[in-house]
């Protein structure tokens, strides 16, 4: 259940030239390494099986302890601030606590009591490691979705929302500069820099200008909230009928509560000739179950632009530097591409009238 993204600066690294050091690989933790700081750290008796799963920068394992007990064991990548990963366990268990009907990944204690641990020697000395429960599932992008399954997207994601709403926010952390975080869009400037000067880069140039000078004061006097802020079809399990689980909690953030119904819109738009029709459904999922202002409405075009955007200029730097990967870090960039023209092309006035429409109660559906 761990998930392949077009993601970086996963420590929250705002610096790109920090982003690089951090994204050049740690040497690749192997299943007997792996196998040793497990029964080091955890409770977890009989035999350990591991199967190594995708990941950006962590090395990840599906480990299957005993019976068919299964679990995701995450060494973080040796870089990596062991303040990141107290956040991301910490909400799991505050959500296990106040909405346990989610349906996320439990955390696994190590011996000590503590949530994650730190592996004290061996080759693996100093990395930090965590365990979590193993949802079953599919990933969203393998299952066809309806109106009905987008509609609970958005309630699932707004009732995630609400056992946010209620951690306790205060730990800097949560407040990290961070690339994917559209409240501070304006930190690609740098990434941009170092494009080639194209067409293409012109465009994407005049977007973020417009977006930094116009709509950030906008989201600026916006509600703020601790969010997942990643609630994609890699980070989503689900079958033809309802959402069985939601993963990755790495990018959780404080920022606008309205980027993240933004984000997870991005992610419905449609190869059909109808482009809004399922990121619709998802966004009157959500404003039904809770209530998105006049305002918030207004700016979801304008920020379901600026997460394509994001993907396209993040995803583009990364494999310049990274030609081994080029193919899997660019793997979706054609479709952001796609969406973005398709976007410009309907214009602001019209996704904004169509959103409002959609979300009036004569045009909400189940």
């Amino acid at each position: 259940m761990t998930k392949n993204d077009d993601a970086a600066g996963r420590d929250g690294s705002g610096d790109p030239l920090l982003d690089v050091t951090r994204l050049t690989p740690s040497a690749a933790v192997t299943a007997a390494q792996a196998t040793d700081a497990i029964r080091a750290s955890f409770r977890l008796s009989g035999e350990l099986r591991l199967e190594r799963l995708p990941g950006e920068t962590d090395d990840n394992f599906l480990l299957r302890a005993g019976g068919e007990q299964r679990y995701v064991v995450k060494f973080a990548h040796l870089r990596a601030d062991p303040r990141v990963v107290s956040v991301q366990v910490r909400v799991l268990k505050h959500i296990e606590s106040v909405a346990g009907e989610l349906p996320v990944p439990r955390v696994v204690p190590a011996a000590d009591g503590q949530p994650w641990t730190v592996v004290a020697d061996g080759p693996l000395r100093g990395r930090v490691v965590h365990v979590i429960t193993y949802l079953d599932g599919q990933l969203l992008r393998a299952v066809p979705t309806s109106a009905g399954l987008r509609y609970r997207l958005g309630v699932t994601l707004a009732e995630l929302g609400r056992a946010l709403r209620e951690f306790d926010d205060d730990d800097p952390v949560l407040r990290r500069p961070l690339l994917w975080d559209l409240s501070q869009l304006a930190q690609l400037r740098p990434l941009m820099a170092e494009r080639p000067k194209t067409a293409d880069t012109s465009r994407l140039d005049e977007q973020l200008s417009r977006f930094t000078a116009e709509v950030a004061p906008r989201l600026a006097v916006q509600r703020t909230q601790l969010v997942h802020n990643d609630f994609s079809p890699d980070n989503v399990l689900a079958d033809a009928r309802s959402v069985r689980g939601i993963i990755d909690f790495g990018d959780v953030t404080v920022t606008a509560l309205i980027n993240d119904v933004a984000i997870a819109a991005a992610y419905q738009l449609s190869p059909e000739p109808d482009l809004l029709r399922p990121a619709l459904d998802l966004i009157v999922g959500y404003h039904a179950t809770t209530a998105l202002s006049t305002a918030e409405l207004d700016l979801l075009p304008e920020l379901i632009g600026a997460r394509i955007l994001a993907r396209i200029v993040i995803s583009e730097w990364r494999a310049a530097r990274f030609g081994d990967n080029r193919a899997y870090i660019l793997r979706n960039t054609p479709r952001a591409w796609d969406h973005l023209g398709r976007l410009q092309a309907i214009g602001t006035d019209e996704i904004t009238e169509r959103i409002h429409r959609a979300c009036e109660p004569e045009g909400r559906h189940a």
